[in-house]
């Protein structure tokens, strides 16, 4: 009995050393200005609801710096309107996944051979989708609510009539603990796949 209570205890302590340990926040190598918060390593979202899209792909005319972030647009639930792009910062990060599979240096940052929509589409839609959740939940807080009572489009957080925009609840929600697997969106509705775009 004595041992059982023992290994409670120490499962207990594991527990909370492990919960102390586990991040809270979304880590960033993306740089803010005031009134901007980072949610992770490709997304910043401003007070005034501009989104900013890091691309870690060079742009020679392909269209890339458009077609990575409509990927997050997309998943997000952004107006395009308000969507902009950056280069993505020198860091390990922004590795091409598919370096290794096309017969480059691991870690390497390289723009070649069709990869960059296949390397890059699925860490966007979860980054993105991991932004979606941390603003969805603000808001559903807020309205008290749970957020699956909620969805995005166009910028918006929305439950019923009422709604915020995304700016709204940036810095409030980017201080909340991410999710660590939320859903990728599964409908076409509204998406903007397939629609002809003005070019970042």
């Amino acid at each position: 009995r004595k041992g059982g209570v023992a290994l409670g205890l120490l499962a207990g302590i594991g527990l909370v050393v492990a919960f102390a340990l586990w991040p809270r926040h979304l880590g960033s190598e993306l740089a803010t200005v005031r009134g901007e918060q980072a949610f992770g390593n490709f997304i910043k979202i401003a007070r005034d609801g501009r989104i900013t899209v890091a691309v870690p792909q060079v742009e020679t005319g392909q269209g890339i710096w458009t077609a990575l972030p409509q990927i997050v647009a997309d998943e997000l639930g952004a107006a395009w309107e308000t969507v902009g792009v950056e280069p993505a910062p020198l860091a390990a990060a922004y590795a091409n996944p598919l370096a290794e599979e096309e017969g480059w240096p691991k870690g390497s940052r390289v723009t070649a051979n069709a990869t960059s929509v296949r390397a890059f589409e699925r860490p966007l839609r979860e980054a993105a989708a991991v932004a979606r959740e941390m603003l969805v939940g603000a808001a559903a807080d807020r309205w008290n609510v749970t957020p699956g009572e909620c969805e995005t489009a166009d910028g918006f957080v929305m439950n019923g009539g009422r709604t915020f925009t995304f700016g709204e609840l940036a810095e409030e929600a980017a201080g909340r603990a991410p999710p660590r697997n939320p859903p990728l969106r599964q409908t076409n509705k509204g998406r903007l796949i397939g629609q002809p775009l003005q070019r970042l």
